[in-house]
């Protein structure tokens, strides 16, 4: 008796050991995973008490308080309680947790990010833990910032969750949030959404077709060059006696250009004035060109053609490059610029460029200096990249997605009128009439040139009366781009010479130009010269986000689109907070 007394003791002992052991482990079997990831929402279901932490008819009267809160408000609000399965716990941890689930299960309406968790994390034995308030920022701005929700944890959360008296700190903590979710915060926060959605899309977009449209329209207006019939069969006479090689040139490019500078640098060359000395340098360097600003008279043939090429007069532009050449020309090397010396003439190309503008603008060929036109409009480009750089930053800051888009598209306006910059230089119709002119220069001299052997057969075969020697061909060649040309030209009178084929007199190559195996040409002397807010969850613009809730103009705060798990596609916003705590 006494021993099956002792073994029914001993089995009501197990049992109720086995007991004791089974509750943490049910609470585990019964409800899921800790999260995240978490499981799937379920329609018309806010309260997911996984931990087994409330009592049945709290959790009826936590559902009934968060329909109403969206009811009048549009706001979500989801409780969520989990057995995370580890001890200690950290606030930080939980408060990703909170997060992670805002963002899966897509709580508060797109474009307005108002959703809210509650989420109690719990370690094993059920009785302490982590307690998270997390609000997306558009609940945290319309409704309980952080310190508010901080201060609800704190002072009427903290004294039941410390004795496990989840019941009441739940009731509590919706009994706060009930009271703030007020229908007058919910209008604030759908207006304020809508200000952000239209300032963004539709702000942005007049921005940015404005400042493009604007700089088109002007392009159109003024910067559009005027169009002079321009046809290979038309005769054309000589180029007017102004316009210098440079200046066309400069008709050509529609500005200055180094091409205009080489061509100057050639002309003074051919005439005389300058001459091009090659040192062709050491084993291991390359070779260097220096100017001759007083080079030797020549013979009676040299100075008979140097003669003819200057029977055009010579513009202010030159005039200027040559003065700048002169007073470099000191020293030890007496006239003569070193390689060395010679990039200091970078500093005086500004000069001749004014001096080439002042030219073109003043014989009508252009409506305006390019370089003034170009620099008026780049920094009209720049000003509206820096404002929006600056909306920008602030639309980062505040946050204002709104904001920042508009930034975005003043940036890229910007960019774009930059880019239109370059085209605002116009020519007048003298001007477009010298462009066809000497486009037909340009094809008449390229056909040419493609069978000479020399530059003499250029002169003789090309059929432009004005163009009387070699010289000229080779200046006015390379105002029109024609540098590749010419030196094949002289390539072939240089094979021709070699290989014995050249008959009669000797082939033309520039006097101008010398190095070290006497031959031509030019190459290197053409360089020789010159946290929450109301309106939107962060900086960052969510472009889906603004269209839902442009969407929802006219529509009252609890309209919301639907979505699916009985969420409406609200996010963190890439913001929000946290608040609470361990205990």
């Amino acid at each position: 008796m006494h021993r099956s007394r002792r073994a029914l003791a001993l089995f009501a002992a197990v049992l109720w050991l086995v007991a004791i052991a089974a509750g943490p482990v049910v609470a585990v079997t019964t409800g899921v995973p800790p999260g995240p990831p978490f499981p799937e929402p379920e329609t018309g279901r806010a309260v997911y008490d996984q931990a087994g932490l409330f009592s049945p008819e709290t959790i009826v009267a936590a559902e009934s308080t968060i329909d109403a809160i969206e009811q009048r408000t549009g706001a979500e609000v989801v409780v969520y309680t989990q057995d995370s399965g580890e001890y200690d716990l950290t606030t930080e941890e939980t408060e990703a947790k909170a997060r992670a689930l805002i963002d899966q299960w897509h709580i508060g309406r797109a474009g307005f990010n108002d959703g809210m968790v509650i989420f109690f994390d719990m370690e094993p034995n059920l009785e302490h833990g982590q307690v998270q308030l997390y609000a997306a920022p558009g609940f945290e701005a319309a409704f309980l910032s952080n310190a508010e929700r901080q201060a609800i944890y704190q002072n009427d959360m903290l004294p039941h969750l410390v004795n496990a008296d989840f019941d009441d700190a739940l009731k509590v903590a919706l009994a706060k949030v009930d009271a703030a979710a007020t229908p007058e915060h919910a209008t604030s926060l759908q207006t304020a959404r809508q200000v952000n959605a239209v300032v963004g899309l539709v702000g942005g977009s007049v921005v940015l077709l404005g400042l493009s449209g604007w700089a088109f329209m002007n392009w159109r207006r003024f910067g559009k060059d005027p169009v002079y019939t321009d046809d290979a069969s038309v005769l054309i006479p000589a180029p007017p006696p102004d316009l210098t090689a440079a200046s066309g040139a400069m008709v050509m490019d529609g500005g200055t250009s180094r091409r205009a500078l080489t061509t100057a640098m050639l002309d003074l060359a051919s005439r005389g004035l300058i001459a091009f000395r090659e040192d062709p340098g050491g084993l291991l360097s390359s070779k260097k060109v220096g100017v001759d600003t007083s080079p030797d008279p020549g013979d009676a043939v040299v100075e008979a053609q140097r003669t003819r090429n200057a029977r055009r007069p010579i513009g202010p532009a030159e005039e200027t490059a040559l003065t700048a050449l002169r007073s470099l020309a000191v020293g030890e090397d007496g006239d003569f610029i070193t390689p060395e010396d010679l990039p200091k003439f970078g500093t005086e190309v500004a000069a001749f460029d004014r001096a080439l503008e002042d030219h073109v603008v003043s014989r009508g060929w252009f409506t305006e200096k390019p370089s003034k036109v170009v620099g008026r409009w780049t920094g009209r480009g720049v000003l509206a990249i820096v404002g929006g750089v600056i909306a920008l930053i602030a639309g980062l800051n505040i946050p204002f997605s709104g904001l920042t888009l508009i930034g975005v598209a003043a940036i890229v306006g910007g960019i774009v009128v930059i880019g239109f910059a370059q085209a605002m230089p116009a020519v007048t119709m003298p001007g477009a009439m010298i462009r066809a002119m000497l486009a037909a220069y340009r094809r008449t001299l390229q056909k040419t040139m493609a069978q000479a052997r020399s530059m003499d057969q250029v002169v003789a075969e090309a059929g432009l009366d004005w163009l009387d020697t070699p010289d000229q061909a080779v200046v006015w060649g390379t105002a029109l781009g024609l540098q590749s040309e010419i030196e094949g030209v002289l390539s072939r009178s240089l094979e021709d010479v070699k290989e014995g084929r050249a008959t009669g007199a000797v082939p033309y190559f520039p006097i101008w130009y010398q190095n070290s195996s006497g031959s031509a040409f030019m190459g290197s002397a053409a360089d020789a010269g010159s946290g929450g807010s109301l309106f939107s969850d962060s900086g960052i613009p969510d472009l889906g986000g603004m269209m839902s809730a442009l969407g929802t103009i006219g529509n009252s705060p609890s309209s919301s689109g639907g979505g699916g798990g009985g969420f409406s596609g609200g996010s963190s916003g890439g913001g929000g907070g946290g608040a609470g705590g361990g205990f």
